[in-house]
């Protein structure tokens, strides 16, 4: 190997080992991170005014069922309305103001991790990215938007961070790193979170009448079949329930199944809407009354359960498969609930419909039977639970509900009789002046007899004076009561107007269960009466006078007579001789006798001698009477 040789080898194992010791050095140092220096920063600095949000959407992803749901609050035309509900409208007004409030200046906490493969991990995956196909670890994105569509805020939302209250792990969608979070926000995607579920909002203490019609449908022969009509009455809130046609001496009624569907009328729930047609809706907003126009309005009633008969006098008529509840308030408020088809179906197929998958039950009358005795088998629970969920929307779980349709109409008679006028009183006539100055002596003097019995009458002008002081102040009274009552009508025709308004566009969907517990039988409704027991002692048992063999207490008191006083033992007769009479004193009046009939077997006894009825007859009368 020459010198040249040799000192470029020399030269190559030197920038070699400057390489290696470069690159060693570069290794040895601490890696900068990034993702730190955002840490205490607002995610959107640029949303301050909450007032600026128009649209709300919540995607949630279960992971049992592997379904996906996605739920959209809109402000449209000047309301909140729900996009996915066929537009129903939000009421929950202030939860979407405090949801906007609490997502203005949301901060972000400790770094958890920077990498995209963490994302199952803390629960942070996009429910709408359909590029990852992990099936766990998917968020809730919770997207507020102005109006526009332009989103003001866009997280992701996943797992809460063990032991620490309202913090959770959060991302932004445009964004792999995941922070700790502090967040005070309601997720729920539930339709009924969104919406005010009190479907009648009726009060307990206001209820007076409830109706149970139940009958079924032959829809072959289009009639009615099975009826059957049950009615509750009570005068207020504080009397009891009366059930119509109640045999008192065999029956009485369930008071516990009677609260029980009252508790549900009180907080009936809705589980689902389906949009009434348009004129239908109209309508019903108008007057309140059902008037099909056209034959697709009738098929859509059919398919739901609600036919429409003709009326005697060429009305129409809403029946239903299942029959109906009537209940009224004390403001004059008539509910009419119809029931309707039975179906099943998973809680988007209840909360919206979707199409063929939404299975109905047809079988009128009968149906409703098997339903039960299915659900009986599942532990007296209204829904199917399919064994194995699996990846698919069609094995959710399955529950069976049923159509209802309500109307409102207003009944002045339960709010009380309209106060009556009181009746002035008539003005007495003139009396016309006499003078004395021809009429004769005679007369005079009768003239001033009759002053002096005139005197002695009641004044007319006196009585009518009085009779005009109470006119006046019943007529005060007539006018302040008849005030209050055109107020209660007023306020009672007002509410059943809201209340149209209300329910004019929708069919609801209830639970199977509801229905059951409002819909009851009469059978259900009553109860045999108690009877006493075999052997125990009877009221009045062991008293002689009664007729009933027994210990004869001390002290007892015997029986009332019919005429009201009590019998008593038959008085000694006196030993006073009794002062003489003549015959014709002694002898009774025969009215008394007529008045005082004497026993058959005094009657039948032979004429006592003349001596001996002059012995009998000189005693006083009231001794006689009682030595007999």
């Amino acid at each position: 190997m020459n010198e040249t040789t040799r000192t470029l080898t020399f030269v190559g194992i030197a920038v070699v080992a400057l390489i290696a010791a470069f690159v060693t050095d570069r290794a040895s140092q601490p890696v900068e991170l990034t993702g730190y220096e955002k840490v205490g920063e607002e995610f959107y600095p640029d949303f301050t005014d909450p007032t600026q949000a128009r649209a709300l959407r919540v995607v949630s992803y279960d992971e049992d069922s592997a379904t996906l749901k996605v739920f959209n609050v809109d402000y449209k035309n000047g309301a909140w309305r729900i996009p996915s509900h066929h537009d129903y409208p939000a009421d929950a007004e202030d939860e979407l103001a405090e949801t906007a409030t609490s997502l203005v200046g949301v901060v972000r906490g400790a770094l958890e991790s920077r990498r995209k493969s963490d994302h199952e991990r803390f629960g942070v995956i996009d429910p709408l990215d359909e590029s990852n196909t992990n099936l766990q670890g998917r968020g809730q994105r919770l997207t507020l938007s102005k109006e526009g569509g332009a989103p003001l805020v866009d997280f992701i939302i996943g797992k809460q961070v063990p032991e620490q209250p309202n913090e959770y792990y959060v991302r932004k969608v445009d964004e792999d790193s995941v922070y700790r979070t502090k967040l005070n926000v309601d997720l729920s995607s539930d339709f009924s979170d969104w919406i005010e579920p009190d479907l009648l909002k009726v009060d307990r203490d206001r209820l007076v009448e409830i109706i149970v019609n139940k009958y079924s449908i032959d829809e072959k022969n289009r009639r009615l079949v099975d009826e059957e009509l049950s009615t509750l009455k009570r005068k207020n809130s504080s009397s009891p329930w009366e059930l119509e046609g109640l045999n008192t001496e065999t029956e009485k009624l369930n008071t516990a199944d009677v609260n029980q569907m009252i508790n549900t009328l009180v907080d009936l729930k809705i589980q689902g809407i389906r949009p009434k047609p348009a004129a239908i809706a109209a309508e019903l907003k108008k007057s309140g009354q059902l008037q099909l126009k056209n034959a697709l309005d009738f098929v859509d009633l059919q398919s739901k359960g609600f036919i429409v008969a003709q009326t005697a006098s060429g009305g129409q008529q809403l029946v239903s498969n299942e029959g109906e509840v009537i209940v009224v308030t004390n403001q004059g408020v008539v509910y009419s609930l119809y029931f309707g088809e039975i179906f099943t179906g998973s809680t988007l197929d209840i909360e919206v419909g979707n199409g063929s998958k939404e299975k109905s039950d047809k079988a009128p009358a009968k149906d409703a039977e098997k339903a039960d005795s299915k659900e009986k088998k599942a532990g007296n629970k209204t829904e199917e639970v399919v064994e194995k969920p699996g990846k698919s929307e069609e094995n959710d779980a399955m529950k069976t509900s049923r159509y209802l349709f309500v109307t409102v109409t207003f009944d002045p008679s339960f709010i009380g009789d309209p106060p009556q006028k009181p009746t002035k009183p008539e003005k007495p006539a003139e009396t016309k002046e006499k003078t004395d100055g021809d009429k004769p002596a005679d007369a005079k003097a009768a003239d001033k007899k009759d002053e002096k019995a005139d005197e002695k009458k009641p004044d007319p002008e006196a009585e009518y004076a009085a009779a005009m002081k109470k006119y006046e102040s019943a007529l005060k009274t007539y006018e302040k009561q008849l005030k209050e009552y055109d107020g209660k009508v007023i306020k009672g025709q007002e509410r059943v107007q809201e209340l149209n308004q209300r329910f004019a566009d929708w069919y609801y969907v209830i639970s199977a269960n509801s229905f059951e517990k409002l819909r009851m039988s009469r059978k259900a409704l009553v109860e045999p009466a108690d009877k006493p027991e075999e052997g125990a002692a009877q009221p009045g048992a062991g008293n002689p006078a009664l007729g009933i063999p027994g210990l004869n207490l001390p002290g007892m008191k015997a029986p009332a007579q019919p005429g009201g006083k009590p019998a008593s033992p038959k008085p000694a007769p006196s030993t006073k001789p009794a002062p003489a009479k003549s015959d014709s004193e002694s002898k009774p009046a025969p009215a008394k006798t007529e008045a005082k009939p004497k026993p058959a077997a005094e009657k039948a006894s032979p004429k006592q001698p003349e001596s001996e009825k002059k012995s009998t007859d000189s005693k006083p009368p009231e001794k006689a009477a009682g030595s007999e």
